[in-house]
């Protein structure tokens, strides 16, 4: 960062990410929980076959978009950390942020794997 006023645009970019991610992921998780009382279990146990089942939005989709949003937020601040320090010519921290981006999405890529890449 060249100077203090760029250095504060940037925390300001950055703590708009999260505060818009985590107050939005809040407001659904709160919605599929409320939502979730007025209808019956769903058959599905995890979250990507309960996205899958059927068109309507039950409280249990909701919830588990809620979910799937608080996870998303910390990913989305390293990938617009990556374009800003692009953006500002601050090489060493976009090479930071582009490797702890491929690190993430490894570890998305080996987590639905379900360990199934690692060994027998």
């Amino acid at each position: 960062m060249k100077n203090r006023k760029t250095t504060e645009r940037f925390e300001l970019i950055l703590s708009y990410v999260l505060l818009i991610g985590v107050a939005l992921s809040a407001f659904l998780i709160f919605l599929g929980i409320i939502l979730s009382y007025l209808q019956p279990l769903p058959v599905h146990h995890d979250i990507p076959s309960m996205l899958k089942s059927g068109t309507g939005f039950s409280g249990y989709k909701i919830l588990a978009l809620g979910f799937l949003l608080l996870l998303a937020t910390p990913i989305l601040r390293v990938i617009f950390s990556f374009f800003l320090f692009l953006l500002y010519r601050d090489w060493t921290y976009t090479l930071i942020s582009f490797l702890v981006l491929l690190i993430l999405i490894a570890s998305i890529i080996l987590g639905g794997l379900g360990g199934k890449a690692i060994g027998p």
